[in-house]
């Protein structure tokens, strides 16, 4: 998981160039998902928790920092669904791998 958090990481920073809130906002997902393993309040019960201890975060570290909620259930529910998606789901990407090696060898083989 920490690799696919670090590209992520790179992804957001250096790639899509966002905004330090909604950087802020995407890797605090990334940061409670190994809390969330145990919780059953769900989806919306994890982003409320991890909202609450963003808003700690800052609060304690003194940062000016302003994120409103609802950007913040957007963003938190994009990343999630993207950590459903690229990370979690390895049989998927196990197939398209499959697939993909597949078309190569019947290339190969059709050239020959």
């Amino acid at each position: 998981m920490g690799y696919e958090r670090t590209k992520r990481e790179y992804d957001l920073r250096a790639m899509n160039r966002v905004s330090e809130s909604e950087y802020e906002s995407r890797m605090v997902v990334w940061d409670n998902l190994a809390l969330s393993a145990g919780t059953e309040g769900g989806a919306g019960g994890f982003i409320d928790t991890v909202f609450s201890k963003l808003q700690q975060n800052l609060k304690d570290s003194n940062r000016e920092l302003s994120i409103d909620y609802s950007e913040f259930v957007t963003m938190a529910n994009e990343e999630v669904n993207y950590i459903r998606v690229n990370v979690a789901d390895k049989k998927v990407q196990a197939f398209w791998y499959a697939t993909i090696l597949l078309m190569l060898c019947g290339s190969i083989v059709l050239c020959i």
